[in-house]
């Protein structure tokens, strides 16, 4: 299957799929997150590989939840290559993610999309997604 947990060998590819929907990181920041934060069972990274190389990936995070039996999935990061986008790479890591979501009992799952992501918004409706709009953000910044 070409969809597999991401290792830390998976970094610069990646890094670049991240600069793609605008977050600059490290190298070194994601081998680090993805060895110690996401190689366990509540917090994963998978890729999607075409022909041994990393075209696509997905962070999810498992989270459970006072008021419910489920625990809430958490998508985090999906990210396709444009050179093969709409070959359905992101489709197949968003169904991989619902089936283990099923799995695992899991409520619902969550995604946030930045208004001016279109095409994004466009997928995530067409995967069965609805918009709730209201959601909030606060920003720390360290030593404040």
């Amino acid at each position: 299957m070409p969809i597999r947990n991401a290792t830390y060998r998976d970094a610069p590819a990646i890094r670049l799929l991240m600069e793609a929907l605008g977050y600059k990181t490290s190298i070194s920041l994601l081998i680090n997150q993805l060895e110690t934060l996401f190689d366990g069972n509540d917090h994963q990274t998978f890729v999607y590989e075409l022909h041994k190389e990393v075209v696509a990936f997905i962070t999810v995070h498992y989270l459970p939840q006072l008021a419910f039996d489920g625990e809430l999935v958490l998508i985090s990061y999906l990210s396709v290559d444009e050179t093969v986008r709409d070959q359905g790479f992101g489709k197949a890591l968003e169904q991989y993610i619902v089936e283990i979501a099923r799995k695992r009992k899991c409520d619902r799952i969550e995604v946030h999309c930045q208004e001016l992501r279109t095409q994004a918004q466009r997928f995530y409706e067409q995967q069965g997604y609805q918009e709730h709009p209201k959601y909030y953000t606060k920003r720390l910044v360290y030593g404040e």
